[in-house]
């Protein structure tokens, strides 16, 4: 949360330095008067000051670019809130008892997998239902593994019912 308030308060100082240099740059202010009202007026450092205002070969306009910015602080706010969705849901496991024996399904919440664990090996048409539905084999886990979300939970189900259906063809 603090990177995301860090992130919003930059924001706001690089566009009061897009405003100082605005003002300057029609008054006719060199770079180094700039620099310094931008310096004692947003509290931004000297070298951030000078990114804004010194043009690089392929820049073509003075100021800050805070578009991307704005952009990423909604990403990470949403992201945030799914995370925290996710914490409260908390980690989550049943057994399932198949023709392989019983198979456990973990929704992992501290590592946001959803986990399908196997008491051996499972067969060739197993591990290619696996794999069809997103999940790869994590050997640090020892488990199945793929994104713990809504799509993830769904494949879960997809597995286990071709898992069944294998079985009692």
């Amino acid at each position: 949360m603090a990177k995301i308030e860090d992130l919003a308060l930059s924001i706001d100082k690089m566009k009061a330095a897009n405003s100082i240099i605005r003002r300057m740059e029609k008054d006719g202010a060199d770079d180094a008067a700039m620099i310094a009202a931008i310096v004692a007026q947003t509290g931004l450092s000297a070298e951030v000051a000078a990114r804004g205002v010194v043009l690089a070969d392929w820049q073509w306009k003075c100021g800050f670019d805070t578009a991307g910015s704005r952009a990423e602080i909604r990403r990470l706010q949403g992201r945030l809130k799914s995370l925290t969705r996710m914490q409260e849901r908390g980690t989550q496991s049943q057994e399932v008892e198949t023709q392989a024996g019983a198979v456990e399904i973990k929704e992992n919440a501290d590592l946001a997998r959803i986990q399908m664990i196997f008491p051996g090996k499972p067969d060739e048409a197993t591990r290619r239902a696996l794999k069809a539905n997103g999940f790869r084999w994590s050997p640090s886990q020892g488990a199945w593994q793929r994104h713990l979300n809504e799509a993830g939970r769904w494949a879960a189900e997809r597995v286990m019912k071709a898992i069944s259906a294998e079985g009692a063809a």
